[in-house]
This record gives C-alpha cells, structure tokens and sequence, in this order.
C-alpha cells in the first residue's frame, strides 16, 4: 500500500537483501512506485545520513539522460519517497540530498550489529542465502561498482555474524542448531576453508565421524577443483584426528600422505608479496578531485613500496588498467601479480569518502573490502591517515592469506618464502607443538636459502613465545638463543620491518630497554603501518613507565589492524595500560575480549585478575585464577616475577599481590 504525505514520519524498516522490501513500524507494506525510486532509497539508505549531491545521483540512476532529464527524473523519484514515507524523511538542500538519521533502519544495519541474542537463525539463514538487491537490474557502470562493494562486504558481515550465533549455539550446547548454521555458512561461500573446518568439527562433536570426513574430502575437492589448492595443515590435522578415532583405512583414503625424503620440487628463492594498486576512481568528473584521485593512488604505491616484503607494479604499468573492481583478477593476471587493490574516492559535503577492495586472482575473489568516511579538514593530513589506514589492514590481510595458502601446501612443494609464512601460520597458533614445527619449518627455510634473513627472525620469535609462554624450561636460555638469531636476521638484512620488531621485543625481556625503543623505532620509521612494530613499541614502553604513550601505540596498533593474529595480545596490553593508569573498568573489558579471542593464553588472564581485584569483585577474580591453572597449572608469582623482573617495581608488585589474593600460589 501507499503511505500518505506527512511531515512527521513513522520509523520504517528497509530490507535490501533479497530484494526490496519496505514496512513501517507496525508491519504495513509501502511500494514505491519505480525501480529506480527504491534504487535511489536503498543508494540514501547505505549508510543512512550521507548526504549526497544531486548531480552525482541524477548520473548514478539516469546517466543516459541529458542533465536537465536526470535532474527531472531524481526530482519524480524524491516525490516518490516523499508521497509514501512523508516530507520529512529526506533532509533536502539545494544541491544535495540525505535520508534523515533514525527514519529507518535496514536488514544490513542489523546485520552490521547482529548479537547471537538479538537475530533469530531464521532471519540469519535467510540473509546467508539473499543477496542485496537480489533480482534488481542495476541502471548504470558506477553503480554496480557500488552493489559489488556493498555485496562484498554484506558477505563478510554475515558470515561474521553466522559465526557468532554458531558460537553461542555450541557453548550452550546446541549442536544441532550449530551445524544447521556451519551447513549454511559452508553454501554461503564454498572457497571458504574455515567454514569447511568448523562443519567438520561440529559434525564430529555430535558423533558423526562419517559424516564429518565425507564433509572434509568435499572441502578437498571443491578447493583443488577451483583453486588449485590443498586444504590447509589446520583442517588436515583436524580431520587426521577425527579419522585417527575410527577406521585406520578411512585415514589413509582421505588425508594427503607425503612420501619420506622426497627430494623439493621447487628451487630455493626468495620472494615477497606481488600487488597491483590500480587506478583509483574519481566519483566525480571535476578536474580537481581526478588529481586526487591519482594523488591517492601514488601515495598507496609509495608507501607499499616503502615495504620490503612487497613488491608493487610501478604506477606506469598499472595505471594501464581500469581501476573497476569487476576487472581486477584480469589486470591481476596481466601484471602477473597475485593482489590487486581497486577502490573509487568521492570529495563532497565537506567529507572524504574512500572506498577499497583487495582481490585475490587465483578465484577472482574479494578477500577484503572497507570503506573510510572523514570529516574534511587539512586534505593532505587526512589523505595520509586513510592511506595508512589502508596500508595496515592490506599488510594484516595480504599476509594473513600467504600463511594460509602455504599452509595448504605439502611441505616438498614450499620453497622459502612459503616455508617461513607456514612456520609462522603454526606459530600463531601459540601452542607447544606448533612452536616446535614452527622451528622445523623455519629451520628448513634456511636450510634452503641460507642468506634469508625471515627464517632467523622467526626462530627468534619462536623463542620469545616459548619464553612468554612458559614453554621452555629455561625461559632466560631461549632468550639467548632467539637473540643470537634476530641478531643474525638483521645482519642479514638490516632492512626488515620484522627483524627490527622480534630483536626489539626480545631486548625488553633482558632489560635493555633503550636497545629496545632503537630497533621498535627503527621498524615504525620502515613500516609506520606494521602494527606489531606498534604493540612492540608499547611492551617497550610500558616496561619503561611510560603507560600513556604505550596506550597510544596499542591503540593505534588496533586501529591499523583490527583482525592481526596478535589481536588477543594487543588487548592484553591495552588491558595492562590501562590498569596502570587506574582505569580498571577499561582493563577488565578489555582483558576479557582477550581472554575469548585466546582462553589459553596466560597474559590475559593475569589482567583480567588484577583488574577485577582492583573493582573489588574477588570473587570473580578467584574464578579467573581457576581457569588460569587448568591452562597452566604450574604458574606461580614466583614464575610471573621471572619475566616481568624489569617492569616497573610499584605495577609489577600491585599485580604480584592481585595475584596472591585472586588464590595464586607463591611458587618457589
């Protein structure tokens, strides 16, 4: 039906994915009477409050027009909304045109929020199998480079979202519930191995062996029909554990076997990441804003090639090519480079708006998208904080997805660069025996390429988690032997953003602070977007009692990669900065985010009880210092005060006397 004119309007509800669909409040059904009146609802609607100029909008829907048709047929489209929905669900002004924050909410907004409590699994299996404006024929170029953007980044949504409710259907004990939603999830996005992997695992929980390895050898087929690739170590040994419980004939059918000293099919050789930045769009034809454009695309390219790990097409090869986010797999694949970052830049309003998309040409798939949206101030100023913020998520993002690729390989079929991202991947992992095979790979790695500087690092990384982590029997004995090893990284290239970080780390372990902040300095001036330079810097730091400029760094090592593998880390330090400066709220929030992304990390958990002695809920604390010892059950003050002997004495004694009271033992 259609509403009436009114300047007051009810709250609507606007659900674009599947379709288009809108309701008010009390579940009445309002239509628009064009398709490109509900095109230009769900444009305004993505996020709701942006206004947009009237020009760039009569192009985006009627750009076959002449100018004074468009402007004609956007203002039939805005009567449209106004005569259903109300005059006042549009703010208006001459020359641009903005839907009124809290008019309306849509299916992607609460999608954006969905809380495991708050969307039922109907609604969320319904949104894994809809896709935004699903049946709904775009009217131009521009905009479909909007829907693809949109749609790639409903997808992440929504399998965040699924796994969330996958989460809290399993630890309430719901597996039927649970694999209902992995099934969904794994049909959502077939190429998506950790999907694969948790269906697998569920299956398993609930008894169904067979079922779960007939779940892994499908996961095998899909990816080595359509990528070319071997499922990784972490579902291979997930499913050797599962079939290892059943037939032994069943494990050697269906998990890969590689045949003892086969010689390496692949040359020893080093490498980095290959990228292509494409031209980034102007949305907007005036001369100005295509010189920002570019200006933004070579500053993209300057900083990427500021990293030594990358290597970037220089701009007179890629700015060749179309910087449409549908062709990047082919420029990709012309450039001969595995990445290529395509986005589009507006200028309007008094705001920049950035939008990003990283493509994967093995697939031809979006592995990453985002969008950036700033207050316009000092352009060039903020240019370089969107640049950075760019920089720091595609370094996080593109090396996330090296480690996983090598970790699908047979260990024969590696060469170098890949054994040491798969020696991380496993080191990662933060568990004794992955430690151990992250040390063999990486000892491989140099065997292979002696003067590789990366395989040092990383054993001397591993050996700073094995002091850390009370893995070695001998914390002060691992030092040694990672120092000597980050010493030999940097020796070899003195260059590396990594091998400044592990030295760096490991000199707070002996005190020598000073040497410290040189080398976690020296990696921010390299890699100004590395956040593991940043969490470095603040361990440094707050060893040094500076716990308001550890904070900064922490915090900025968040804001530039909100996803890294160290995320439960830098929560914890962010927990321990802010417990040194008195806010134990903040600490206890953010030790316990860190305690979910990471239960068997002890660090956490310290924080956790300190903050929670210091709110006077010893109880709670109690419980925590309980769950501690059956992850660690050997962990004592005593053994605490071995690696925190150069943190300063006033915090390292509060928490030493937290600990004693949460219950933790004394220790020798």
């Amino acid at each position: 039906m259609r509403g009436t004119a009114a300047t007051i309007f009810p709250g609507y509800t606007l659900d674009l994915l599947g379709g288009f669909q809108l309701r008010s409040c009390d579940g009445r059904l309002f239509v628009l009477p064009t398709r490109k009146a509900q095109l230009l609802l769900a444009y305004l609607a993505l996020p709701i409050g942006r206004a947009h100029s009237r020009e760039k909008l009569a192009q985006l829907l009627w750009g076959d027009r002449l100018d004074q048709q468009a402007r004609g047929s956007l203002r039939n489209a805005v009567a449209a909304i106004r005569g259903a929905l109300g005059t006042g669900i549009l703010a208006a002004e001459r020359d641009t045109l903005a839907l009124v924050s809290g008019s309306l909410t849509t299916d992607v907004d609460r999608l954006a929020a969905a809380a495991p409590d708050c969307i039922s699994d109907e609604e969320l299996e319904a949104m894994l199998r809809s896709q935004l404006l699903d049946g709904i024929a775009s009217p131009s170029e521009a905009f479909d480079e909007w829907l693809a953007f949109e749609r790639a980044r409903c997808r992440t949504l929504a399998q965040s979202a699924a796994q969330k409710a996958i989460t809290a259907h399993e630890k309430a004990g719901r597996l039927g519930a649970a694999i209902l939603l992995a099934q969904r999830l794994v049909a959502y996005d077939p190429l998506r191995e950790q999907s694969h992997r948790l269906l697998i695992r569920l299956l398993a929980m609930s008894g169904e062996r067979s079922q779960a390895m007939a779940q892994y050898k499908a996961c095998c087929d899909i990816l080595k029909r359509e990528l070319g690739v071997e499922p990784s170590a972490e579902t291979n040994e997930t499913a050797r554990h599962i079939a290892s419980e059943g037939d032994a004939a069943l494990t050697q059918s269906l998990l890969p076997v590689e045949a003892d000293g086969q010689a390496p099919r692949v040359a020893p050789q080093t490498r980095g990441f290959a990228i292509a930045v494409l031209p980034f769009a102007s949305m907007a034809g005036e001369l100005d804003r295509t010189f920002l454009a570019e200006g933004f695309t070579e500053d993209l390219i300057t900083e990427l090639a500021r990293h030594r790990d990358f290597m970037v097409i220089a701009k007179q090869s890629s700015g060749l090519f179309s910087g449409a986010p549908a062709t990047a797999a082919v420029a990709a694949a012309e450039l001969s480079v595995r990445y290529a970052l395509a986005g589009s830049l507006r200028l309007a309003s008094g705001r920049l708006r950035v939008t990003v998309q990283l493509i994967d040409a093995l697939g031809n798939r979006c592995i990453w998208a985002d969008r950036y949206d700033r207050e316009l101030a000092d352009i060039f100023a903020l240019q370089d904080e969107i640049v950075a913020s760019i920089v720091g998520s595609l370094d996080a993002e593109v090396r996330h997805e090296e480690r996983e690729r090598a970790a699908r390989k047979l260990p024969s079929e590696l060469d170098a660069w890949e054994l040491f991202h798969r020696g991380l991947w496993h080191a990662y992992r933060f568990t004794r025996e992955d430690i151990e095979t992250a040390e063999g790979l990486f000892r491989q790695a140099m065997l292979r390429a002696p003067e590789f500087a990366l395989p040092y690092a990383g054993l001397g990384y591993a050996a700073f988690v094995k002091a850390v982590w009370y893995f070695a029997p001998d914390p002060a004995g691992a030092i040694a032997d990672g120092l000597s090893c980050a010493r030999r990284a940097l020796q070899l290239d003195d260059g590396n953003v990594f091998c400044h970080v592990v030295l760096g780390r490991l000199l707070i372990l002996t005190g020598d602070l000073d040497g410290s902040l040189v080398h976690l300095r020296l990696a921010t001036d390299l890699n100004p977007s590395y956040a593991p330079a940043h969490f470095g810097m603040a361990q440094a730091l707050i060893y040094s009692g500076r716990s308001a400029e550890a904070l900064a760094e922490i915090e900025l090592a968040l804001r530039l990669s909100p996803k890294d593998p160290l995320l439960s880390m830098f929560l914890t330090l962010q927990s321990f900065c802010h417990f040194s400066l008195g806010n134990y709220v903040e600490a206890c929030k953010a030790a316990r985010l860190a305690t979910q992304l990471q239960a068997s990390e002890t660090w956490s958990q310290i924080a956790l009880i300190a903050s929670l002695v210091e709110l006077g809920q010893l109880d709670d604390a109690r419980a925590a210092a309980r769950s501690m010892r059956r992850v660690e059950s050997g962990f004592s003050t005593s053994r605490f005060a071995q690696l925190v002997a150069h943190v300063p004495s006033a915090l390292r004694e509060r928490v030493s006397s937290h600990l004693k009271s949460a219950g933790v033992a004394a220790g020798n």
